[in-house]
């Protein structure tokens, strides 16, 4: 073997030495972090009146794709939604897109706050297009946006970065890179909303999309926190990405990822560590035929998924489903949305102060709709669901 081939080799196997700990598992202590920030249960007494309310946020004049939205409320009521927006996914028009809404007020113009051309110049780095934000709130109404560049390709050639805002989103900081993997960064996207920490700082669900599909979890500190953001990642397989967290308490949280695979079931997980260990990845009872996911814990303990119920992965109803036993069984309540050709994906919800839910997702592909519904909205469901059993 000649010189020049034992080097190669030799890059090789450092290469591999290197990367082996990261492709087979993230192993990463977080005993700085001191679990999940959960509300306390609430046991309900009289049922609250049915309400439900829908909108489009971006009605009108929309750019030809809008998808992947986020959403947040801020200490004083007001609604913040962001969204990826352009003529297609990876193209070079692709925008971050942003719409407020006060409390009993109209959705405010939807504006592009980040471009291309301008994280380019703001990370000093080669950018191709934008994606998938991810916002972030913390007690003083500072609010965060994760989002993804991408340097090259499509969603493998993604990195992270973070940026904030002190006036609720209407202008937007110094854009910092973030270091998630020694894949030159690349490969990494956040898709659904963050779990608060006890004092402070965020567990964002993430996952790697390079040479196969992993789910993992970025423990972000707060602005200010001495502590270095680390990644780990939850147990097991290489179908399984954008992960949906839900904590049970401090200690216990679960993990709902979409599949891929062959077993049309979104798979889950469970860490009853805070997140420092899970078990294998196991196929639920929640139908998922690789769409995306979300899911939520209400006031009273129960679970609330987000999904498309198809057999088909067709994506033309975006559906509904509730847990009273931490997600072992489900009930299905109806359909939010459904219409034959069309697609209504990528649903994020999120539990406001006062236990109503929030939600956004992508509706016939250029649309961002927004729903918001109470738990007597809930139970209505749930009784006309068990009544038709």
């Amino acid at each position: 073997m000649s010189a020049r081939l034992l080097r190669l080799f030799g890059a090789l196997l450092a290469l591999a030495a290197g990367l082996g700990p990261w492709w087979a598992a993230r192993e990463i202590s977080r005993d700085a972090f001191p679990g999940f920030l959960v509300a306390e249960k609430k046991v309900m007494g009289v049922r609250e009146n049915p309400r439900m309310e829908r909108a489009l946020i971006n009605p009108g004049a929309a750019p030809p794709k809008a998808h992947s939205a986020t959403l947040a409320q801020l200490p004083d009521g007001t609604l913040v939604a962001a969204w990826y927006a352009g003529s297609g996914e990876g193209k070079s028009d692709v925008g971050i897109w942003l719409a407020r809404r006060r409390p009993d007020q109209a959705w405010s113009e939807p504006r592009a706050v980040l471009v291309r051309s301008s994280v380019a110049a703001a990370t000093r780095r080669h950018v191709v297009s934008l994606g998938n934000p991810v916002l972030l709130t913390d007690p003083t109404g500072r609010l965060g946006l994760l989002f993804v560049s991408i340097a090259a390709g499509r969603w493998s050639g993604s990195s992270l970065n973070l940026c904030w805002s002190d006036d609720g989103g209407l202008n937007w900081g110094k854009i910092e890179k973030l270091t998630t993997n020694p894949l030159a960064n690349l490969g990494t996207l956040p898709r659904n909303p963050p779990l608060a920490l006890r004092g402070g700082g965020w567990a964002v669900p993430i996952y790697e999309e390079f040479i196969g599909r992993f789910s993992e979890v970025l423990w972000l500190p707060a602005p200010g926190d001495a502590r270095s953001a680390a990644v780990s990642r939850i147990h097991g397989g290489m179908k399984s990405f954008q992960p949906s967290l839900v904590a049970l308490s401090a200690e216990r949280v679960l993990a709902f990822t979409r599949d891929d695979g062959p077993a049309g079931r979104a798979k889950t997980a469970l860490s009853e560590d805070r997140g420092r260990s899970w078990s294998r990845l196991q196929s639920s009872t929640l139908p998922n035929v690789d769409s995306g996911l979300c899911l939520v814990r209400l006031p009273d303990g129960r679970l609330l998924a987000a999904y498309n119920n198809a057999s088909d992965g067709k994506r033309e109803n975006l559906s509904l489903a509730v847990s009273d036993d931490q997600g072992s069984t489900w009930l299905p309540i109806g359909p939010l949305e459904e219409e034959v050709g069309q697609e209504f994906s990528y649903p994020y919800m999120i539990v406001d102060q006062s236990g109503r839910v929030r939600m956004v997702y992508s509706s016939r592909r250029s649309g961002i709709a927004y729903a918001e519904f109470n738990l007597g909205w809930i139970n209505q469901q749930v009784d006309a669901a068990e009544a038709a059993l």
